[in-house]
């Protein structure tokens, strides 16, 4: 059976979203580790850091809610799967090598590595391997270790009716004992680059995209879904409270937690989070904003590329910080979350637009300003 399902707005809309919480993380980070603890600038800074730590694991969620809303209900053939990689594995992979050797080279031109080149080419090998060449390209590693295992789970899920229903509980059964093992036998030191860490996103997403029709249905009909919202909501903001006050005592020094309860607190913060923020995406299309949804599907289109580029220029807006009064300091890191939101999506919408393979760079783009966009309008 071939089924051409609808481009959906919402998910560039929920993509935006997500790529808010990356930047409020990101570019809170110097303003709660220069201010004083338990402070209530510290305060904000820390709610604004630790609430947004749900942004990489709803790019998961809807990473793979593309994945099977797109594949579930085509036929499997050699055909379709030479068509998915090539418009998955070679519009990320491509980009993340390259976005790897540039920061890569940014860290040696910083750091003044005394390295011989043998050295080097093994340094960067290890950590091209691993995910681990700028801090957040372990979130393209992982994509990546997805779209590899995809066509065995698209199989298995069409195969086997138990497997799609129940999803969201293997995912989570799965992520689960791959934690407890790490713990106890593995301990693999940087488990945030393994797929595993993330399976109860991933099949989230599975199960969405396949029942999505259903799952519309199901929210609209407010009698029967808003029990079912009212306690997703809830169990956020508890763990949201739970997730920020074991991280605010580890900071401060106050008190220390075992893994399992950082790791519940923050899995069950982000799954309920990148859920409400599908569920907030749909909603959204019931309102009449037009340019509002337009930007928000702008930003969405390109939240990959800001994803890759926004940390370089964060970078330079921590070492332009200006010295002085506690009022310049924080109206500093204010202008830092706009400038770099507002300098990434600029040179990615710029490169999208004119430069030639800009794929290479940021992966598949759509173009907007540029004459071909502006020709192919005008047919």
């Amino acid at each position: 059976m071939q089924l051409k399902r609808p481009f959906l707005s919402e998910v560039q809309w929920a993509r935006a979203l997500a790529i808010f919480a990356v930047l409020f993380v990101h570019s809170s980070s110097t303003g709660m580790g220069m201010t004083v603890p338990f402070s209530l600038p510290y305060t904000g800074y820390s709610i604004l850091n630790i609430a947004g730590k749900i942004g990489t694991s709803t790019f998961i969620f809807l990473s793979s809610f593309i994945l099977f809303y797109t594949y579930y209900y085509r036929d499997l053939t050699p055909k379709l799967f030479t068509s998915f990689y090539k418009n998955r594995l070679l519009y990320i992979l491509v980009p993340y090598i390259v976005f790897s050797v540039f920061y890569f080279a940014l860290r040696y031109d910083i750091n003044q590595f005394d390295l011989t080149w043998p050295e080097i080419i093994d340094k960067f090998t290890g950590e091209l391997l691993t995910g681990n060449a700028y801090t957040h390209l372990y979130f393209v590693y992982v994509s990546v270790q997805f779209y590899l295992m995809f066509p065995i789970f698209l199989y298995l899920f069409k195969r086997f009716e138990f497997l799609r229903k129940w999803a969201l509980p293997l995912g989570i059964l799965i992520q689960w004992a791959w934690v407890l093992a790490n713990t106890h036998f593995f301990q693999v030191p940087e488990k945030g680059s393994i797929s595993l860490s993330y399976f109860m996103f991933y099949f989230m997403g599975a199960f969405l995209g396949i029942y999505y029709e259903q799952f519309v249905t199901w929210l609209k009909d407010l009698r029967r879904s808003r029990f079912v919202l009212v306690g997703v909501v809830a169990l956020y903001l508890v763990m949201t409270a739970g997730y920020y006050y074991v991280m605010v005592m580890a900071r401060t020094g106050s008190a220390y937690f075992s893994s399992f309860t950082y790791e519940l607190t923050w899995s069950l913060m982000a799954l309920t989070a990148g859920f409400l923020i599908f569920v907030l995406a749909h909603a959204l299309g019931h309102f009449n904003l037009p340019r509002f949804k337009a930007t928000l599907v702008e930003i969405g289109a390109v939240s990959f590329g800001i994803y890759l580029i926004h940390p370089y220029l964060l970078y330079w807006m921590r070492e332009w910080l200006p010295g002085g009064s506690p009022f310049v300091f924080h109206g500093w890191q204010v202008f830092t979350f706009f400038a770099i939101f507002l300098g990434s999506w600029l040179i990615v919408r710029l490169v999208y637009d004119f430069v030639p393979a800009s794929w290479v760079i940021f992966g598949k783009g759509n173009k907007v300003w540029g004459w071909r966009g502006r020709a192919k309008k005008a047919k």
